[in-house]
């Protein structure tokens, strides 16, 4: 395994697709999604792999993990980036590599099915604690309610910045190997 061959992704609504797209263009590798079978690897290749993330699932991971050999994972979703939520969301994916969490955004019309009915479900109270007023809103909280109510993404460079860090060490680390 000389070096990370490609960054494989699985997108739901499109913001894990964006932040592929972005990461492939600032590191030089091509982003593919992870059900594409257009460029022949090696089974196990290193790749960095993205999964949008629904119910504390990060979607595409189990296949990636048949396919490829993930080393360095993150998973996008919509709750605001902490370091809490990226530890639980680690744990409950059984996550052994480095891992990051990305916020990635919300456009409610690209959402369909069952993922649409689900959103409803979990906005909901969101924004009756929002509208009640009874109790102050912590910071993500009103950004969350933000985001249901206007939508819009927080794909950036910025996000990925430990990312690409991680990913020149392990780059490094690779080649010595």
């Amino acid at each position: 395994m000389a070096e990370i061959k490609a960054i494989v992704y699985e997108s739901n609504t499109g913001f894990t697709k964006d932040y592929a797209e972005l990461l492939s263009s600032i590191i030089k590798v091509p982003a593919i999604p992870v059900i594409d079978n257009s460029m022949i690897f090696d089974k196990r290749e290193a790749v960095i792999f993205l999964g949008w993330v629904c119910a504390g699932k990060i979607n595409g991971l189990r296949m990636a993990r048949l396919k490829y050999n993930p080393m360095i994972i993150a998973a996008v979703g919509m709750t605001p980036m902490s370091d809490k939520y990226a530890f639980t969301l680690a744990q409950q994916n059984n996550i052994d590599v480095p891992f990051y969490y990305l916020q990635g955004g919300l456009h409610r019309e690209r959402l369909k099915g069952f993922y649409k009915l689900m959103f409803r479900m979990v906005s909901r109270p969101i924004l009756r604690k929002a509208e009640k007023g009874k109790s102050q809103l912590s910071e993500n909280e009103q950004q969350m309610v933000s985001l249901i109510k206007n939508g819009g993404s927080f794909v950036c460079r910025e996000n990925l910045e430990e990312l690409i860090k991680k990913y020149e060490e392990t780059k490094a680390m690779l080649k010595m190997a």
